[in-house]
């Protein structure tokens, strides 16, 4: 029975046609033995097994009427728990509303009228199915009357069919006669399918000649030339075709078209010179009103070339269109619905219409010079002929292109020149020849701060490379990058250079460089460009284009940067006029796929990415296109329009999921600000657009299609700031623009909440300002705090002190503060791991407006917040402020105060770690200016000190810790977890590596660095990466420290080897984005390592130093750096690197002393050294050595701290030497197994 109820389910109702769904509910229920309930309580008393019953019954019924209800309508009745009361309401909202519509019915009915271009079987049944829902609303039809409708309606191509019925006398039913009308018509459509009627037809045009008869010519018709032959014997010369202009009575050697030949006297010739498309395959064309509505006309035919089309009335009226002429205007409805209107001009009616739409409705046929237009934006505004040669080598789809095109903006940006004399022909090798000019866009800059750019073309395949330059002195670097790429990628070497005479190229370092290796330069005669035309006409090209993008687009002249890349993009991709293959195709050797390409400056809905959309939200932005990631397959966006509070406007994303709204231009001017669908009639459905799937972005053998993606030669960061402009923060930087920024709420509740603790903590007092005294400026500071998968966690704003214009002894006196050392953050989560204790982390808000100042400072009122009527006084501040001198001591120097008031205990170790012991429980504090990480025996223990530290200052509880200064911190059932993959990440992102080729060494063993001679490479970037390495190889990857170390040696003066060298630590960590370390607690002994490796590059004279120790499973503390004194021989390095370990070492053993969870004694920290004769040196207590006093200060430094217990010594084998690779480059399985022996895991 279930079965059979589940098969009457009626669809869900959403508000019309309530009739027929309600007989539809009423069986349903009626199967489900629960519509008894509609009709309310039986009356009289009930049992209680009745009551049970009828409750039972009456939650089924409320759950199913609910449950085939749309969600707007569950919205409004999911309140009702009464069976009737819901019933009746359904029943008297809609039933009443059916019955207001039998008027409207009833004239629907009667005006309807069959059309010729539709089904006349599915016409049957909509006239049938307006005659049961009269019947519906207790107006019956007989059968035989909706039958004799039915062929009164029938389109005018059926009357003779009609006719024949209403003379038969058999009556025929409904059913029956829609039978009849299903066999005529599948008899029609096999009679015109065998007629084999074409896709082109061609307009009927009378020629006229002397003495001639009439006949019709059809346009575009092939002559069989064979067929022609057998007729030749025909005496009758009229019947013949011309080969030349197709028409009938003349030979082609008689056509006055020819050229050369003049047209007989007496005889004229007057046809259309256009093509004509014919819809009737199902296809069609869209008007589309200025009412929003689309109308779509089928079966017919239009002239694409010609503005001004006519559109027949009465074929309008035949599709059941409804036109009423009222004086000077016709107004078009259809089924009571507005459609649009026009009005009279010249004896005709002009329709309103806001576009008139060519498309492909059914992918079929359609406006071929629509579809022309659309291809010349993709290609960057090139021209139509080279348009036809891409369309013959079947790399864009095949279209008709009327004679005499132009592109408006293509007129208004290109105005040629007469050309020079042709070059003569050259039969050259790929970089035999490369021709090179720099240009200069009247001095417009780029987004990214670009002035110039410079062109590269290889004369055999003419494919160009495009640099964007700041400077005209960056061309020689640019020129080595690409001299590095193309002679690797093609296996082939430069051998003449041809430029002009610019200061760029005549330079006697760019003469050096050329003469070192082997390149001819030559240089043209002066003040003649011509002699370098290749380079010349290539500039004119890619300014011509960029000129139309952006006129098309509308978009500011500072985008030039974008359009030139994407127009050098797409040329590459473009035939040469003297060439039958595209420059891609000889570079590359394979044809280039164009379907990837979009017009650029249009409208696009990007998705957002995974990690920021939000189940409640919109799942895209708009933005504008803006050309082709250069280090993935995806596309790249200037986000226009954002609703995420994580994607900001005029910020540049890369994404891949987009749709494309090719013919809408959101930065044009002229362009009306609406980008929503129009409203579309029901009788004509038309996609507003097309969207791209991800797979159809770039075919697989477009993944390495440009020279300059390659993942083996990583040139892609000399493209500059323009191709990384979407790291570029927009945090404000004042007030003002960020109370005007998109996130103006969140900056002004950032702003309130830090006036709120200032206020609050009596931070300053308005006075008048003394005599002869300068107040101290301030601003605000704005930052975003990021959570550490990217997304935004907090708006902050600061403000700041200008402490910069203190003086010294007047304002300030002491300013040293200290920090906690990673390394002691590393050893208490050791210990935590070891012990079992809790991690917990608070935020101390506005921390340095706590410290108390002993100077006497002024400082001006804060933008924003000046008190109004005391506009000239100052600021006398009584605690400390962000950004004085003094600042960070002051806070300091209140939280030791308060917490040694409270009984806890400095280590002496490092000041920041308190201490509270006692009764088998204990808590450790660790301070990092405004974090503090507490360590408990039990929860208790930590609440009690929580609740302490928030009496005596404004606190945020982050509970248990997840993240601190950058690392993640993973607890798990094994330990604890310290990872910075995102950060690694980061890295990657920021400078142009996310794609590329993994490493499995971050050093090659084989490399031997030597200072750089020559001009720095890219000095300031190399330097931001150091930096960015430096902070993770000291924070949780030892396994790098070396590498960053040994090239951070190079920092003023990087050369290309430094770049690869330091590009392979990039794509090391490329591959190891996820390893992290791990502390299991085991074994919970401190044991350290040490080695050195003496001189070992030409330019080196100091050897290198190495160390770790290791605590519960993990590295704790490590070390890799260069020796300060000269050693020399490996024993005096040796010994040199294990002073260097001991000093550590000494210091970890007194920091865990302090440790009240640490046993007692601490025992001496054993030292693995691998050189035997530094461990008989410093066993022995005779001293013969021949050094200098600094290495004998070091062998009595260790010997000391060996007698006095504080370390042992060691031998091991140098293959087990963990602080081995601190020392040098080593291979990957040496580098793995000491990577594991410190504690680094996947995670």
């Amino acid at each position: 029975m279930a079965g059979f109820a589940d098969a009457l389910r009626p669809d869900k109702f959403t508000g019309v046609h309530f009739k027929r769904w309600q007989i539809r509910v009423t069986l349903w229920l009626t199967a489900m033995k629960c519509f008894w309930v509609s009709t309310g309580k039986p009356e009289g008393v009930l049992t209680a097994e009745q009551q049970k019953q009828f409750e039972e019954a009456t939650t089924l019924f409320v759950g199913c009427i609910l449950s085939v209800l749309g969600d707007r309508l569950v919205e409004v009745y999911m309140h009702m728990t009464d069976a009737k009361e819901l019933w009746d309401a359904l029943n008297t909202k809609f039933g009443a509303t059916d019955a207001s519509n039998d008027l409207y019915i009833m004239e629907q009915f009667h005006d309807y009228k069959m059309a010729d271009n539709h089904s006349v079987v599915e016409q049957a049944h909509e006239i049938q199915t307006m005659a049961k829902e009269l019947e519906l609303l207790k107006c019956v039809l007989p059968d035989k009357f909706v039958a004799g409708c039915i062929i009164a309606k029938l389109p005018p191509s059926w009357r003779s069919f009609g006719t024949a019925l209403k003379h038969k006398r058999q009556e025929y039913s409904v059913e029956g006669l829609i039978a009849s009308l299903d066999v005529e018509e599948k008899a029609r459509e096999k009679d015109a399918a065998s007629k084999g009627d074409g896709g082109q037809s061609s307009a009927n045009v009378v020629h006229k000649a002397q003495n001639k008869s009439k006949e019709k010519y059809k346009a575009q018709q092939t002559t069989n030339f064979k067929k022609q032959k057998k007729n030749n014997n025909n005496p009758n010369q009229d019947e013949r075709t011309c080969f030349v202009c197709g028409q009938v009575g003349h030979l082609a050697r008689k056509c006055p078209h020819r050229k050369g030949m003049k047209a007989p006297a007496g005889q004229t010739s007057k046809s259309a010179n256009v093509t004509i498309g014919n819809t009737g395959d199902g296809s069609g064309y869209d008007l589309k009103f200025t009412s929003g509505k689309i109308v779509q006309l089928k079966n017919m035919q239009h002239v694409p070339s010609i503005d001004r089309n006519l559109v027949s009335g009465s074929r309008l009226t035949r599709d059941g269109f409804k036109l009423v002429f009222e004086s000077n205007k016709v107004v078009v409805s259809k089924h009571g619905y507005f459609i649009g209107k026009g009005y009279e001009c010249g004896g005709l009616f002009r329709f309103s219409l806001s576009d008139f739409c060519n498309k492909y409705v059914n992918h079929i046929c359609g406006s071929v010079d629509d579809e022309a237009n659309v291809w010349h934006s993709r290609l960057c505004h090139i021209n139509f002929g080279l348009m036809s040669r891409l369309s013959s080598m079947c790399l864009i789809p095949k279209f008709f292109i009327v004679k005499g095109s132009k592109c408006h903006s293509c007129v208004q940006s290109k105005q040629p020149r007469k050309p020079h004399k042709a070059a003569e022909e050259r039969n050259l090798a790929p970089l035999e020849l490369l021709h090179s000019d720099l240009c200069e866009m009247n001095g417009v800059l780029t987004k990214g701060g670009k002035r110039y750019f410079m062109t590269l073309i290889d004369d055999a395949t003419r494919f160009c490379y495009v640099y964007l330059l700041k400077t005209k002195d960056e061309a020689l670097d640019y020129f080595k990058i690409y001299k590095a790429e193309v002679e690797n990628q093609l296996d082939r070497k430069i051998k003449r250079l041809r430029s002009d005479r610019g200061g760029e190229f005549f330079s006697n370092e760019f003469d050096l460089f050329c003469e070192e290796h082997g390149i001819i330069h030559e240089r043209t005669p002066p003040y003649s460009p011509e002699s370098n035309g290749i380079a010349e006409r290539k500039n004119r090209t890619l300014t011509d284009l960029v000129n139309a993008m952006l006129d098309t687009a509308g978009l500011p002249k500072a985008w030039w940067g974008e359009a030139l890349l994407t127009s050098n993009h797409v040329l590459n991709r473009v035939p040469n006029r003297n060439k039958d293959k595209t420059p891609y195709e000889i570079w590359i050797g394979r044809k280039p796929s164009l379907s990837y390409l979009r017009t650029w400056g249009c409208l696009a809905k990007v998705n957002v990415p995974i990690t920021k959309k939000r189940k409640l939200g919109p799942k895209t932005v708009d933005c504008v296109f803006l050309g082709y990631a250069h280090h993935s397959i995806a596309y790249r966006f200037l986000i226009v329009k954002s609703e995420v509070p994580d994607m900001h406007v005029g910020t540049i994303m890369e994404s891949r999921d987009a749709t494309f709204l090719e013919s809408f231009f959101p930065m044009k001017d002229t362009h009306s600000g609406s980008n929503q669908p129009s409203e579309i009639i029901p009788s004509s459905i038309t996609p507003p657009e097309q969207t791209e799937h991800t797979h159809e972005l770039v075919s697989e053998e477009d993944v390495s299609e440009a020279p300059r993606r390659s993942k083996r030669q990583r040139t892609a960061k000399s493209f500059g700031d323009d191709f990384t402009v979407y790291l570029v923060d927009d945090t404000p930087k004042s007030i003002s623009k960020a109370y005007a920024s998109p996130d103006a709420d969140y900056w002004k509740e950032a702003v309130r909440s830090e006036m709120d603790s200032i206020i609050a903590n009596g931070t300053w007092e308005v006075t008048e300002r003394p005599y002869g005294c300068k107040p101290v400026g301030c601003k605000w500071v704005f930052k975003k705090k990021l959570r550490p998968d990217g997304t935004i966690e907090k708006y902050k704003a600061r403000l700041v002190a200008k402490g910069y214009t203190q003086k010294e002894g007047e304002d300030f006196f002491d300013t040293y503060s200290p920090v906690a050392r990673l390394t002691t953050i590393r050893v208490l989560l050791s210990l935590a791991a070891s012990h079992g204790l809790l991690v917990h982390q608070m935020d101390v808000k506005t921390a340095f407006l706590n410290g108390e100042l002993d100077e006497e400072i002024y400082m001006d009122q804060p933008d924003g917040f000046v008190v109004e009527g005391q506009e000239g006084k100052v600021c006398k501040l009584l605690k400390s402020l962000y950004g004085l001198k003094q600042a960070p001591k002051q806070w300091h120097e209140k939280f030791d105060k308060t917490l040694t008031s409270a009984g806890f205990a400095v280590n002496e170790a490092d000041k920041c770690v308190y201490y509270r012991h006692g009764g088998g429980e204990g808590v450790i504090l660790c301070l990092y200016v405004d974090d503090i990480l507490i360590f408990g025996t039990n929860l208790q223990v930590i609440n009690e000190v929580k609740s302490f530290l928030s009496q005596n200052f404004d606190m945020k509880d982050l509970g248990v810790a997840d993240v601190i200064l950058n690392i993640k911190l993973i607890r798990g059932e094994n330990g604890i977890n310290l990872l910075q993959s995102h950060y690694v990440e980061k890295i990657l992102n920021r400078f142009g590596y996310i794609d590329s080729k993994p490493s499995p060494t971050p050093y090659d063993p084989s490399l031997l660095l030597r200072k750089n001679k020559r001009i720095a490479r890219n000095q300031l970037e190399y330097s931001q990466i150091i930096g960015s390495l430096m902070y993770l190889a000291s924070a949780t990857r030892p396994d790098i420290s070396f590498a960053v170390s040994k090239l951070s040696r190079f920092t003023s003066n990087p050369g290309d080897d430094h770049w690869r060298a330091l590009e392979r630590v990039i794509r090391y960590l490329k591959g190891t984005v996820e390893l992290g370390l791990h502390y299991t607690g085991y074994p919970a002994v401190l044991e350290g390592h040490s080695d050195s490796n003496w001189i070992s590059d030409v330019d080196e004279i100091k050897a290198t130093s190495g160390y770790v120790f290791t605590l519960g499973g993990g590295a704790v503390s490590w070390r890799s750096c260069k020796q300060t004194i000269l050693t020399r021989s490996t024993m005096e390095a040796e010994l040199t690197a294990l002073d260097t370990a001991t000093v550590e070492a000494e210091w970890l053993r007194d920091l865990l002393m302090d440790q009240p969870v640490v046993e007692k004694p601490v025992p001496a920290i054993l030292m693995n050294c691998d050189n035997q004769t530094v461990i008989v040196k410093v066993n022995s207590s005779k001293d013969n050595m021949k050094s200098s006093r600094h290495v004998k200060r070091r062998l009595k430094s260790v010997r000391k701290l060996r007698n006095s217990g504080v370390i042992t010594l060691d031998y091991i084998q140098t293959a087990r030497n963990l602080a081995d690779p601190f020392t040098k480059g080593l291979s990957r399985n040496v580098i793995d197994n000491a990577s594991k022996e410190m504690g680094l895991r996947p995670m």
